[in-house]
């Protein structure tokens, strides 16, 4: 509690700061003075509930006066893996538009947001931020099952939209983090085909518009994909 309210004069938690030091040691020399700006001109942080899964940073003037990385497209720039209270969480730094914009922890963190790491944590780049800008965001890879379904479906229906490796997206809910895969149009039934990244799981989960807890899809997606919208 007393961590929390630490909050109300300092900018990051200690998980915070220690996420973006280690960060900092496998970003590229070119890219580290860009990197401690902007780290600099973070003056807003959002915690998303319910277990600060997502973290994201705002600078003043929206980055207007920061310098960016030459890479001006969404990737996922840098993971720490740690441990704390027992447990082992995956962070994953992204970069949009040239600044650093959010990690993506799980399990959700909020519970050790304050407390030492066990061990020594690892750190790998994903993305080169000196890289030319392609104009792309980062390709998500699909299960197996999706992909053939995507190539007997149209991408786009009056009931579904269906996302490809460019425009499926991630989100986080809890402690898991999903892939979306499609989602449909209105409010009956399910609105969201999902495949669970973090941690890893088979099958395929829907999210329903009366509860906020994706459920292991008992049907074929198939099905679900075939449905009109009046059927339940």
């Amino acid at each position: 509690m007393l961590g929390r309210l630490s909050l109300l004069w300092r900018r990051f938690t200690p998980l915070e700061k220690w996420l973006l030091d280690e960060i900092r040691k496998v970003v590229p020399v070119g890219a580290q003075p860009a990197f401690d700006l902007q780290v600099a001109a973070i003056n807003r942080v959002v915690r998303m509930p319910p277990a600060w899964g997502e973290i994201l940073f705002y600078a003043r003037r929206n980055w207007a006066d920061v310098p960016p990385f030459p890479c001006a497209d969404e990737f996922r720039l840098a993971q720490v893996n740690f441990r704390s209270a027992g447990r082992s969480y995956k962070a994953v730094l992204s970069s949009i538009s040239g600044h650093i914009f959010d990690f993506v922890i799980t399990p959700g963190p909020k519970n050790v947001a304050f407390l030492p790491w066990e061990g020594t944590p690892t750190v790998k780049l994903l993305g080169d931020p000196l890289r030319l800008s392609t104009g792309e965001r980062e390709r998500e890879v699909l299960p197996a099952e999706w992909q053939d379904l995507l190539k007997r479906h149209s991408r786009l229906s009056a009931t579904w939209e269906l996302y490809d490796e460019t425009s499926a997206y991630r989100i986080v809910l809890g402690d898991e983090q999903y892939l979306v895969l499609a989602q449909r149009h209105g409010t009956f039934g399910p609105h969201m085909l999902l495949h669970r990244v973090e941690p890893i799981g088979e099958g395929f989960y829907h999210l329903s518009d009366d509860h906020d807890i994706p459920k292991l899809l008992a049907r074929s997606i198939e099905s679900v994909i075939g449905e009109s919208p009046s059927e339940r």
